[in-house]
């Protein structure tokens, strides 16, 4: 499957949507593409939504990808993660949570598109 990218702006948030087959340079791209359009708009939230195929990544890479991506998310004040591929490994998700929160990120995994707006679009402690 292809790869490609989606970018839809909102008043709270920057919404990407990332889709094509589920590798480590397919992720690497999305998570290049969104900070590229994040520093366009100058938004400090990001909704990224993933529709990759294919099995889940081992958490090797899972988290070099997290730790190579670090300095970038870092400028954000809330990210949050939906996987809409429901065939990949829950304990993948949560993993990519807990790495994220150990490197100082405000990331949260969400089960789907509307709970992930709420909490981005909520004024609450993150």
């Amino acid at each position: 499957m292809e790869y490609q990218f989606t970018a839809i702006p909102t008043a709270t948030h920057l919404h990407t949507i990332g889709s094509g087959t589920h590798s480590p340079e397919n992720l690497r791209r999305f998570l290049a593409e969104t900070h590229r359009v994040l520093l366009e708009r100058k938004c400090m939230a990001v909704l990224l939504e993933l529709n990759f195929s294919g099995p889940s990544l081992d958490l090797g890479s899972l988290y070099s990808i997290i730790l190579d991506n670090r300095t970038d998310a870092s400028m954000l004040r809330r990210i949050a993660y939906v996987d809409t591929n429901r065939q990949h490994l829950p304990d993948r998700a949560e993993f990519v949570e807990l790495a994220a929160s150990k490197l100082g990120l405000n990331a949260r995994v969400f089960h789907s598109i509307d709970d992930a707006e709420r909490w981005l679009q909520s004024d609450g402690p993150a």
